[in-house]
Parts: structure tokens; sequence; C-alpha cells
């Protein structure tokens, strides 16, 4: 069972300044720690009996493997999701998904950043805000403007596309974030870690200031029920958001029911919102 990310930052980032080796940064013995996952299933779309292409994401000089699968030829105007996967996982954990969206009339490119799955190494959160623009980029050239485009996070995933939704050129029709955090550093306090010391560490991937710099439609899923991000923290972004936005808050689903279970009701909404004109 993987550890709370609550807990894994109180772990490391109450000890980080002390304990990383020189020219790690601040942050490097969590990135070391969290980000760097490697390959943990060899797994495809073609296991559950998918067509796919294996995609090669150029991104500086590392290569972000991605799976992507096209939606029928017979759905119209079909709309295409990115998926930034959370912390721990890989493309692997999301081929069920990429069927069930396929089986929707749904297309999808899921990608692994760098430090997981066949990606390059290492996983550092600066590789990972650049991977996230390449991977914007790249999707938006695979698929035409004829279908919305949007973008989907899961949990940690939410800090790069937010981070690729402020700060490319090219821009999606929309963004789906599932159990966003609001920054690092808010977890890292509610879990226990001394205030004072978070406030010292530089303050990446804060998705609530991000968030009110986005301007296109926003949808925020999140479960009540959710112990590993808990929805409060997931409330800021939304309510960071100006303009077009709406919001999806259920009950009775844990934190990974996203890809584990696919419940009609994250999904439902989800797909409503991305084949919205």
């Amino acid at each position: 069972m993987k550890r709370p990310l609550s807990l894994i930052l109180l772990a490391l980032l109450t000890t980080m300044s002390g304990m990383a080796r020189a020219g790690d940064g601040p942050w490097g013995t969590f990135e070391k720690n969290t980000l760097n996952p490697g390959e943990v299933s060899q797994a495809t779309p073609a296991d559950v009996g998918l067509a796919f292409e294996r995609v090669a994401i150029p991104s500086h000089d590392r290569r972000l493997d991605g799976f992507l699968v096209h939606a029928a030829a017979s759905c119209q105007a079909a709309p295409a999701l990115l998926i930034f996967h959370g912390r721990g996982e890989t493309v692997a954990d999301w081929i069920a998904v990429q069927k069930f969206l396929h089986d929707k009339c749904v297309s999808s490119l899921v990608f692994d950043y760098s430090g997981h799955g066949r990606s390059s190494p290492p996983g550092t959160i600066d590789n990972i805000n650049d991977d996230s623009v390449a991977a914007l980029d790249a999707f938006l050239k695979l698929f035409p403007a004829d279908g919305r485009r949007c973008l989907l996070s899961h949990s940690l995933g939410g800090g790069p596309l937010l981070y690729a939704a402020t700060h490319s050129d090219a821009k999606p029709d929309c963004i789906i974030v599932a159990s966003p955090f609001s920054s690092l550093r808010d977890i890292a306090i509610r879990g226990g870690a001394p205030e004072q010391a978070m406030l010292k560490l530089p303050d990446v991937w804060n998705n609530v200031d991000a968030a009110s710099h986005v301007s296109i439609p926003l949808l925020w899923v999140h479960s009540r029920s959710d112990k590993t991000i808990p929805v409060d923290l997931g409330q800021r972004v939304y309510d960071a958001k100006s303009g077009t936005k709406t919001s999806s808050v259920i009950d009775g689903f844990d934190h990974n029911a996203i890809y584990k279970e696919m419940p009609d009701a994250i999904w439902s909404p989800i797909i409503a919102f991305a084949k919205t004109k």
C-alpha cells in the first residue's frame, strides 16, 4: 500500500535542509525518494485488448514514454484527454482507464514524467515541469482541433498540469483536476511538519496561485472521503480560479478510485465536461 503523501512529505521535508547532499537543493531528498519510482509494471493497453501507439515525447535531452489511444473512427469529433498521473503511478496504472475512455468515444494520451516508468531519469521538480510543457505541446500536435482537447490530472499530477497550463504558449480547451492539492507546503503542514520550516522551502507546485492564472474552463472533481488529499485543499484550488468553472464533489470514494474502480460518479461529469462544446 502506498504511504499517504502527507506522511512522506513530513518525513522528508522536515529533515531536507540538513540531509540533502550538496547540489541537491532544498527539495533533493523529496525528489530522489518520491519522484523516481522507475518501471514498476510492463503492462500496456494491449493487455486489455486495446490498440495503441507507444510514443516518445522529447523533453530537453530526455525522452518521455507514453500510451496513445485513439477513439474509434466512428466517433464524431471525439474529445481527447492528456492524463497527468499521480505520485508513484506510471502509464501502466492507467490502461484500464484508457480502455474505459475508448469505449466512451474519448481519445487519450497518458505519459510518464522523467524518472517514472521507461521515461529518462532523473525525476526532479524542474524536469517534471519541463516534461509537462513538452507533453502538452506534443498532445496538441497529435490531436486536431476538431474535437475538444483537455488536460486531466490526478493527485500530485495537478502540480505539473497547472504548470503546463500556465507556462505553455499552446492552450488546451479545458482543464480537469481530480483530487488536487493546494500546495506541497500545505500538505506537509497538514501532516504535522513545522510551519516555519516549511516556509523556508521554495514554494513549488502552488496550485492555488497557478489556478488563479488559468483562463480556460476548469472542472474540479474530489471525494469528501479522500483521506490522502482532504477536500478542503482542493476547494482552495477551485476557489482561486476565476471565470468559467464547475465542480463535482462526491462522497464514498477513496483517493485512487478514479483509476482503480472508475465509478460513474467520478467519470460521468469528467466525460460530460470534456464533450461540452
